[in-house]
């Protein structure tokens, strides 16, 4: 009697047991399914369609319009100057990442020594990066404006020639430059956490052992912070890439002078939105498939190169 009542005490709490099984998968299928659904409406269909698109010539937004034109596209685009131009100041405005990643280091390390204020100065510091990029530009324009912008008028002040900051090619990106140096508060602040979490003992270990200051710094401040870099690294040069708002808000004709703001990116929206009849969507489609493959090369090698430089140890 004893033995059947356990038999089926135990038969019950396995079909508990299952239950519970098939109600924990059901609810984690409930909750996956919707980011998958939305992956796949607005992010893998999007996807094959540039990618048929882009074999295409179509200058309506009207899909049925569209006549294949094989590797046309994809043979035209190597043939127009402005994508080569485009190409040229996207790797200009690249060059953002490591100067705001070098300054925002040796900012970071600075707070990380006994500083008056130094918590005041690091909210400061990060509110630009929580701030809109459309304010910004718009704040920059007014300090950067050919004529009366603030520091044109302080030049005029002191007796000296005004700088055609936004309608000189020679100008433009170093004052573009500028600007996204002061956007480095999140930098700034990510590499201060790394920076504090590197054991305070091994460096005053290092010091006694009578390493320098800086000797501390590369040979063990350094590589114990390198994740962090290198996650900086590629989520900073992946948006430089990408970038579009910033340097068309500033400039005074949407591309700038001698075309110094026209980004790949932008160069795509121009393609599809704008001139739509000359240049059209499957040119831009083109463009953003070779785009993308470049953006995939280009993260593939720091992912193989962070292998000579990143410690995980």
């Amino acid at each position: 009697m004893e033995k059947s009542v356990a038999n089926g005490l135990s038969e019950q709490l396995q079909k508990n047991r299952r239950k519970r099984v098939v109600l924990n998968n059901v609810e984690g299928l409930a909750m996956a399914i919707l980011p998958f659904l939305g992956y796949v409406l607005f992010g893998l269909v999007p996807m094959i369609i540039s990618l048929v698109v882009s074999f295409t010539d179509l200058h309506s937004y009207n899909i049925s319009m569209a006549t294949f034109a094989g590797f046309g596209n994809y043979i035209k685009l190597f043939q127009m100057p402005l994508v080569g131009k485009a190409v040229w100041n996207t790797l200009l405005y690249c060059l953002s990442v490591p100067i705001n990643m070098i300054v925002s280091l040796f900012i970071a390390q600075l707070l990380t020594k006994s500083i008056k204020g130094k918590y005041g100065i690091r909210v400061v510091l990060y509110i630009p990066s929580v701030c809109s990029t459309v304010a910004i530009s718009l704040a920059w324009c007014w300090i950067f404006e050919p004529n009366y912008g603030v520091i044109n008028t302080v030049l005029t002040h002191l007796g000296l020639g005004k700088i055609p900051f936004m309608t000189d090619p020679r100008y433009f990106m170093p004052s573009v430059l500028i600007i996204c140096l002061w956007q480095g508060g999140t930098n700034i602040v990510l590499m201060q956490s790394a920076l504090a979490s590197v054991s305070t003992e091994l460096k005053e270990a290092a010091l006694l052992d009578g390493a320098t200051g800086r000797q501390v710094f590369f040979k063990i401040v350094f590589p114990l912070i390198t994740p962090t870099l290198f996650y900086l690294l590629i989520t900073n040069l992946l948006g430089a890439l990408q970038n579009t708002a910033m340097m068309q808000i500033i400039a005074v004709n949407g591309v700038g002078p001698d075309y110094a703001a026209l980004t790949l990116s932008y160069y795509i929206y121009r393609m599809a939105f704008i001139n739509t009849a000359t240049e059209g969507l499957g040119l831009a489609c083109a463009l953003t498939w070779v785009m993308s493959i470049g953006v995939l090369l280009i993260t593939f090698l720091n992912f193989k190169l962070s292998k000579k430089w990143v410690y995980y140890d």
